[in-house]
């Protein structure tokens, strides 16, 4: 025969809520380890590399995406050091393009957390066509979306000034 406690739905939910506050607690842990800051600053690393990247030479990844990883060593600064090619696309003009952006790009300094020492890091730049034509056409919406809205506003604004002009005192 099962038994069931009258202050089980009172235990349930005080475990749940312990574990809600344990998960509250070690969260704002993670965000402060070393591995948590280098992901964070790589992320925003490739996001730079990848929008540096010449739309002209992007156009010539028509077989699809490709793919060139690069090492490298970034000191406290943010400079970069013995940049190299991890694994190419196999197109010289992209992986050249890779290495151009990876020299030229800026890094920022590293977060406090790793300035004991350089980082070795990896990189991935993503070549496609297809991507940069979309991002062509994104843009160009985004313009016209614009100046719709601007002139949506000044219509408005006329509006609202012929409005405030008639209305009646009281």
């Amino acid at each position: 025969m099962i038994t069931v406690h009258k202050n089980r739905p009172l235990l349930v939910k005080s475990g749940c809520a312990a574990a809600a506050l344990l998960w509250m607690t070690a969260a704002p842990a993670f965000a402060m380890t070393v591995d948590h800051d280098l992901e964070k600053w790589t992320s925003t690393v490739n996001h730079n590399l990848n929008q540096a990247i010449h739309e002209d030479i992007n156009d010539q990844a028509n077989d699809g995406v490709q793919v060139s990883v690069l090492g490298l060593t970034i000191d406290k600064e943010g400079h970069p050091h013995d940049i190299h090619m991890v694994h190419p696309t196999g197109n010289m003009i992209l992986d050249q393009e890779a290495l151009r952006v990876a020299k030229d790009v800026y890094y920022p300094p590293l977060p406090n957390s790793l300035h004991s020492k350089a980082q070795n890091i990896q990189v991935k730049l993503l070549f496609d066509s297809n991507l940069q034509e979309l991002a062509d056409v994104n843009r160009q919406v985004t313009r016209q979306l614009r100046e719709q809205n601007k002139d949506v506003a000044i219509e408005l604004a006329q509006e609202q000034l012929a409005f405030n002009e008639n209305k009646p005192e009281v």
